[in-house]
């Protein structure tokens, strides 16, 4: 009886082991660990050494400018103008009812002459094709500027209402370039002080006081440059008997706001946020001399060495101090 508990003992644990490991193991599956690579911090030799301080800096925009282009086709070059002037006024009035702080302005792109194929009718000569002025075409863009995000849509509306529908642009504006600039390069020198400290004690050697030399970038990356394109897929599998064919349609291809991921990093700053932002990129990179020479910066060593020569023609070395 002892030996049939034994062996009902010991199949109890396998079991209960085989289901601790999970599913990776299931069915003839081999469990592989996921090794991933580091990113490269600081390295050197025996005469330098050197690190490498990378950071990030999400700024939401001030303020934003919607660029809008706008067509006109008029006969004449004076209805051309009345009917653009007319179109943009309205939606002038009309956004500043909506916001008073709005800002809006007009931008004049081109104003050019459409031409028509007439034809020269002959009796004995092929058929000649003349152009003559048909019109005109008026081209002004609208420049909208607007701080908070959810204004767009309404600015969208309303200028939907005088068939201006193409959105060219939008460009992002930080009034707080230089405040960042400060803040990003303060931050960068505190991760530096603490990664300074942690090497001096694993080396031994105090490198606060070895000579360096710095070297940063420093650069912005707006929404508009993040923007990656993604096409649809979605494929339905059919077996397909002899001469059928099939189909397809176009699948649908948008854009979506690809950021600079935080991976290299050694720190973001305002990183919990959603909207497309600003990205301002900032690299120190410090080069430290571990072998230097033992005398301070700008010492001059003066190697005067004084001899006597005595009566038999020996030489004697004289310390003077």
């Amino acid at each position: 009886m002892k030996t049939i508990l034994t062996v009902f003992g010991c199949f109890l644990n396998i079991l209960i082991f085989a289901q601790e490991s999970g599913n990776a193991n299931y069915g003839g599956n081999q469990y592989s660990v996921n090794q991933a690579a580091t990113i490269q911090t600081s390295y050197g030799n025996q005469n330098e050494m050197v690190i490498l301080i990378k950071g990030i800096y999400n700024e939401k925009a001030t303020s934003k400018l919607a660029v809008f282009s706008v067509l006109q086709l008029g006969k004449t070059a004076e209805e051309a103008t009345n009917l653009i002037d007319e179109r943009i006024n309205l939606v002038k009035s009309q956004l500043k009812s909506f916001k008073p702080e709005i800002e809006i302005v007009t931008d004049m792109i081109s104003f050019v002459p459409v031409y028509e194929f007439e034809e020269e009718k002959r009796i004995f000569n092929p058929k000649t094709y003349n152009e003559k002025p048909s019109g005109f075409e008026l081209r002004k863009n609208l420049i909208v500027k607007f701080k908070e995000t959810d204004d767009l849509n309404q600015i969208l509306k309303i200028c939907a209402k005088q068939e201006i529908y193409d959105l060219a642009k939008v460009d992002y504006v930080s009034i707080n370039h230089e405040k960042i600039r400060d803040e990003i390069q303060t931050k960068a020198m505190e991760e530096f002080k603490s990664l300074l400290a942690n090497y001096s004690t694993i080396m031994n050697v105090d490198l606060e006081q070895k000579e360096k030399i710095l070297q940063e970038g420093y650069n912005i990356i707006y929404p508009m440059e993040s923007y990656q394109n993604y096409q649809a897929y979605s494929q339905a599998s059919l077996n397909l008997g002899k001469g059928e064919t099939v189909n397809r349609i176009t699948k649908n291809t948008t854009q979506y706001y690809n950021a600079v991921l935080p991976k290299p990093h050694a720190f973001v700053m305002n990183a919990d946020i959603t909207e497309p932002t600003m990205q301002y990129i900032y690299d120190l990179k410090v080069t430290i001399r571990l072998k230097e020479d033992l005398l301070p910066k700008n010492t001059i060593q003066k190697n005067n060495k004084y001899f006597l020569v005595t009566p038999n023609g020996d030489l004697k070395s004289l310390e003077l101090n």
